[in-house]
């Protein structure tokens, strides 16, 4: 797991913009930057998946701020796109939860979609997000693909908070 930014002014900042304030292109700019700093991480890659948002932040939003962020990035680099991960469960934010209580809420919360079985084979997923707090979520997305028998899933966010740990 890596990420472009620490998360502190003014990534901070950007990060509310996309998912606060409906600024979609902040996140395109945010995921061309990652794809301009990302080096091998993105490189090394061959199919870009976005972390899906809840059918809630869907309908509030208008859109999946991941998805944003990782389409921007994958034409950045060059890279195919595919939303190869379904939210099986509607896990609420975790803004507000403890590094245990978000391994639980999003325990489960993923699944690998029918059309992709075959996509990730062999294939090396780089997972993108706008924000790695605790990495719950990039844990679960990446369990999520392992029925798909991927060759590596890596996992690259906009920013990060401090410390990260699993």
């Amino acid at each position: 797991m890596r990420a472009a930014f620490l998360l502190e002014s003014p990534a901070r900042e950007l990060v509310h913009a996309l998912k606060y304030q409906g600024w979609r292109s902040v996140g395109e700019f945010m995921g061309t930057e990652m794809g301009r700093r990302g080096g091998a991480a993105v490189r090394d890659a061959d199919l870009v998946v976005p972390i899906p948002t809840s059918e809630r932040n869907l309908r509030r939003r208008g859109y999946n701020q991941a998805e944003v962020i990782a389409s921007a990035l994958a034409a950045e680099a060059g890279i195919p796109l595919r939303a190869c991960l379904e939210r099986w469960s509607q896990a609420g934010t975790q803004t507000a939860l403890n590094p245990m209580q978000r391994r639980a809420n999003v325990s489960g919360a993923f699944v690998l979609a029918e059309a992709c079985g075959d996509m990730v084979r062999g294939r090396r997923i780089l997972l993108v997000d706008d924000v790695i707090t605790t990495g719950a979520t990039i844990l679960a997305a990446s369990r999520a693909l392992v029925p798909g028998a991927p060759a590596r899933v890596s996992a690259y966010a906009f920013s990060r908070t401090v410390p990260m740990s699993l």
